[in-house]
């Protein structure tokens, strides 16, 4: 919050020391409290990144975008703000910016060869529900029909914790989507999965 809110300390010291104003004072720091909520509240949703589920919802309509029941605040704020930064004409230095805003701290890795054959090579670690499709929509919409796109989203699924045989159920599935033979590790031993 940003303030606290006290009004019988803007009393003159001497009114301070009757109970009447004091206390009149006193029952209406509530209601100027409500007040300051509702002015911050204003501020931070003037912003995307201090947004709350109210304020991405204003900007999702300013921008025609229907949010699934899956999505998280942040996963619909990275969209917002992706569709918000949509400048023209579109660059290499303005598709960097947009996959910095889209992918966030988890990074990706861009590869381009436009010497023999025009095409990009993109490798990302998102994780949040919808930014995939997300992306597939931003280099759809930026990216030349010349210039072919390969991407790659690869989510770290390592799991650790304690088991205990007496009672516990475990379900672990490796989905991979490769035209190479896929390489799974298990017990330190590689063995590779067959095709289905």
């Amino acid at each position: 919050m940003i303030r606290e809110v006290k009004l019988a300390s803007y009393l003159p010291p001497y009114m301070q020391e009757y109970r009447d104003p004091a206390e009149a004072l006193l029952a209406e720091d509530p209601e100027f409290t409500l007040v300051w909520k509702a002015a911050e509240r204003v501020l931070y949703n003037r912003f995307i990144l201090t947004a709350d589920e109210y304020g991405i919802a204003r900007y999702e309509k300013m921008l025609g975008i229907f949010p699934e029941a899956e999505d998280t605040l942040e996963s619909r704020r990275r969209r917002v703000q992706s569709r918000w930064y949509d400048t023209v004409p579109y660059t290499y230095k303005v598709l960097l910016q947009k996959l910095s805003v889209l992918c966030g701290d988890k990074g990706f890795m861009l590869a381009h060869n436009f010497s023999e054959g025009y095409t990009l090579h993109l490798e990302t670690g998102m994780e949040l529900y919808g930014q995939v499709d997300e992306l597939e929509k931003m280099l759809d919409h930026i990216l030349p029909c010349n210039l072919v796109a390969e991407t790659v989203n690869d989510i770290d699924g390592a799991m650790r914790g304690l088991f205990f045989p007496h009672g516990g159920i475990a379900f672990a599935q490796d989905i991979c989507i490769t035209s190479e033979p896929c390489v799974i590790e298990m017990d330190g031993v590689e063995r590779v999965k067959e095709e289905a």
